[in-house]
């Protein structure tokens, strides 16, 4: 009577509490577009650490590994995007272009995409890596990008509002040059696009993972760059003193006025003066 009293308490227990710690042990499924590129390696490399499943998305085809699902999926192709994010929780996208696409396509129409393929999967979250200067930045770099790469920042800034009002939870990291030693220096985080600076891509990576992990990362907009007078993990603590709806205005890829204003306004002194010279002669 004992043996079956036993057995019945076991097979209860079995019912009732097993299934819910086999559903916390569930893992989440991080989709990685970008995932080859010289930013999605590191991110690859730190999803590693973490308690998830990696599925990462490349256009041609590669040999999984023990750790990272490689799945066939292009950001310029909305119909390639269903299937591949199937069930992902989450998405990091790391996408830019390469060869011969442009910033349009890639870095715009990639993310229209992304975003309709992520709502018909019911994705929970959607990380983004921009870049410094998406919010109205006019520093010189900036101006040269949009001038030199088919006005690059206008186009992450469209993309950057698509998944704003895409109705997914959302982090938009958006990295200052990236160059340097990684985790030699603190992180600065910052809003309004108002800081200029530089951050090694596997620090980027870290911010970019860890806001799977922090309430306080989603729907914010924020702008990351190394400083050395930062403790060098003090960052992993800032997401929750980041305000929503804090990004500045809409890069427009225009060059600012005060670039071709100045300029021309010198021009015209010239001529002024070689005219008055002329004169007197």
């Amino acid at each position: 009577m004992k043996k079956s009293a036993a057995f019945i308490l076991s097979i209860s227990f079995f019912i009732l509490i097993k299934p819910s710690l086999l559903l916390s042990a569930e893992k989440q499924i991080v989709g990685v577009f970008g995932a080859s590129g010289r930013t999605g390696i590191h991110i690859i490399e730190e999803l590693k650490e973490r308690d998830v499943v990696i599925r990462a998305f490349s256009r041609r085809e590669k040999e999984d590994s023990d750790t990272v699902n490689w799945t066939v999926a292009d950001v310029t192709s909305e119909e390639s995007l269903f299937e591949a994010l199937k069930d992902v929780d989450v998405i990091i996208s790391a996408i830019g272009p390469v060869g011969g696409d442009n910033s349009e396509n890639v870095d715009y129409q990639g993310t229209i995409n992304i975003v309709a393929a992520a709502k018909k999967n019911d994705v929970k979250q959607i990380i983004y890596m921009s870049s410094i200067g998406a919010g109205g930045a006019e520093n010189i770099s900036t101006v040269m990008l949009n001038l030199l790469a088919n006005k690059t920042m206008k186009w992450k800034a469209l993309a950057e509002d698509q998944i704003r009002n895409s109705g997914i939870d959302f982090t938009i990291v958006r990295p200052g040059g990236l160059i340097g030693d990684p985790f030699t220096q603190g992180i600065q985080f910052s809003q309004g696009d108002n800081v200029l600076g530089w951050i090694p891509r596997e620090d980027v990576a870290a911010v970019l993972v860890e806001s799977i992990f922090k309430d306080g990362a989603k729907n914010k907009t924020f702008e990351v760059i190394n400083d050395e007078s930062l403790p060098l993990d003090a960052w992993r603590n800032e997401f929750d003193s980041l305000e929503i709806n804090q990004y500045g205005v809409i890069a427009t890829g225009e060059l600012p006025i005060r670039y071709w204003l100045t300029p021309l306004l010198l021009l015209i002194a010239i001529i002024y003066l070689i005219k008055r010279r002329r004169a007197r002669s």
